[in-house]
């Protein structure tokens, strides 16, 4: 994964997985996340995380720092469409980093946003959800994110079967 995105609704996994996914950076391949989280639950995140509920503080940081987990909490309340950030999403990974962005729907990013993404964990969306993506990645496999029960989730890879997944907790 280059740049990654963790969709969902309230209470579907999406925190859950994203953390696990941070840790599993770090345990792997010694990879640090840099943590945007509007709320900043730090003791959640671990101590290979360096959390910022501060975007005046953590995109400065993001652009000096090399080869990291660029993750970003509630892109609907940090995102928010905003063009100004369509860099981080085209050119953040000339500095090696990796970006992960959680958010609700696809309606967060604007459509160059949404097409920077290699690889999605989608959990239950509805129609007009699936059609975005599936648009976007190229693959009607996706349209079974309709039918996903609680935290359950489809990794979504560019040029890959998607893979039906469920967390475990």
């Amino acid at each position: 994964m280059i740049k990654g995105a963790v969709i969902g609704p309230g209470l579907s996994g999406k925190s859950t997985l994203t953390q696990a996914l941070s840790r599993d950076y770090f345990a792997r391949k010694g990879i640090r996340s840099l943590v945007l989280d509007p709320i900043a639950r730090s003791p959640s995140w671990g101590s290979h995380c360096w959390v910022s509920y501060n975007e005046a503080e953590f995109w400065p940081t993001v652009w000096k720092c090399r080869n990291c987990l660029v993750i970003v909490d509630d892109g609907s309340a940090t995102i928010k469409r905003d063009r100004d950030l369509i860099p981080v999403f085209t050119t953040l990974r000339h500095l090696h980093h990796r970006l992960l962005v959680v958010a609700h729907d696809s309606s967060d990013f604007v459509p160059v946003m949404r097409r920077q993404f290699d690889t999605l964990y989608l959990f239950k969306q509805d129609q007009d959800a699936a059609d975005a993506w599936a648009k976007v990645f190229m693959n009607d496999e996706i349209y079974q994110v309709t039918q996903l029960r609680q935290y359950e989730f489809l990794r979504c890879r560019a040029w890959k079967p998607v893979q039906r997944l469920r967390l475990t907790m």
